[in-house]
C-alpha cells in the first residue's frame, strides 16, 4: 500500500543513512513526501524540530552498548530539546556474535526508555523501518507533541558534575550499586568503558565492591546473551 503524506514534512536524515537502505525504501512507500541529506549533529533522522530518532540495529546496539556509546547517544537525545525515540531493527536472528548478558541489555533499554524518556521501537526490518519513518510524519501533521522534560535531576548531599551524573545513571542500573559505589568506581576507572573492561578481581578491590558484587558486575557484562 502506497503511503501519502500531504503538506510540508521536514524530514532530516543524516549522511551516514544513505548505505542503510531506509531511502530506497521511503521512496517505494512514500507519495509526496521529501526529505533532505545532511550531516546531524544527533540521532539519525529528525522530523520537523520536534523529533529525533536514533536507528539501531541489533549488532550496532549491542556494540555501542559494550562501549558506553549508546549511553552518550541517549543523553544527547535527551537533552536536545526534542522527543526522542530509539527504532531497534532486527530479531535475535540476525545478532552475530555477542557477550552481553540478557540482564545487561535489559538494564539498558530500561536506562533509556525510564529514566532517559526514550521510548525503543522494534522494527523487523529496512522496510518496516521506512514504514514507521512515514508514519510519524503523518502523526506529527494531526497532533502537537508535548515538549520533553529534562531528565537531569541533582543527587541530595553529593556534589557532582554534570557528566559524573550522567554516568552515575548508567552505573546504577547495575546490581548492588547506588550512589556512593557507583562514585567510587567512578574514581578508581574514570569512564564507564574501563569498568565495563575490568575483571572481577579488579573490581573487588574498589571501596565498597566486595567479591561477590564484583563477581556480580562482571557477570551482567560478560556472561553470553
Amino acid at each position: 500500500m502506497r503511503q501519502v503524506i500531504e503538506g510540508n514534512v521536514d524530514l532530516r536524515i543524516d549522511f551516514r543513512e544513505q548505505r542503510s537502505g531506509i531511502i530506497e525504501e521511503l521512496e517505494k512507500i512514500s507519495g509526496e513526501f521529501t526529505f533532505r541529506i545532511e550531516q546531524l549533529e544527533t540521532g539519525d533522522y529528525w522530523i520537523g524540530d520536534r523529533i529525533i530518532i536514533e536507528r539501531k540495529t541489533l549488532n550496532d546496539f549491542l556494540a555501542s552498548l559494550k562501549t558506553g556509546r549508546i549511553f552518550q547517544q541517549g543523553y544527547r537525545m535527551a537533552q536536545s530539546g526534542k522527543n526522542a525515540m530509539i527504532i531497534l531493527e532486527g530479531n535475535k536472528s540476525d545478532i552475530v556474535s555477542s557477550s552481553m548478558s540478557r540482564q545487561a541489555v535489559q538494564g539498558a533499554m530500561v536506562h533509556l526508555s525510564v529514566f532517559l524518556g526514550i521510548p525503543i521501537v522494534r522494527s523487523m526490518n529496512i522496510c518496516e523501518t521506512a514504514s514507521l519513518l512515514v508514519y510519524i510524519c503523518s502523526q506529527l501533521q494531526r497532533q502537537e507533541l508535548p515538549r520533553p522534560k529534562s531528565i537531569i535531576q541533582g543527587i541530595p548531599g553529593i556534589r557532582i558534575t554534570h557528566k559524573q551524573r550522567q554516568k552515575l545513571f548508567l552505573l546504577q542500573n547495575l546490581p548492588g550499586i547506588g550512589v556512593k559505589k557507583g562514585m567510587a568506581l567512578l574514581k578508581s576507572y574514570g569512564t564507564i568503558e574501563n569498568i565495563l573492561n575490568a575483571s572481577s578481581d579488579d573490581l573487588r578491590k574498589v571501596k565498597g565492591i566486595g567479591g561477590r558484587l564484583a563477581e556480580r558486575i562482571f557477570s551482567v557484562f560478560h556472561e553470553p546473551f
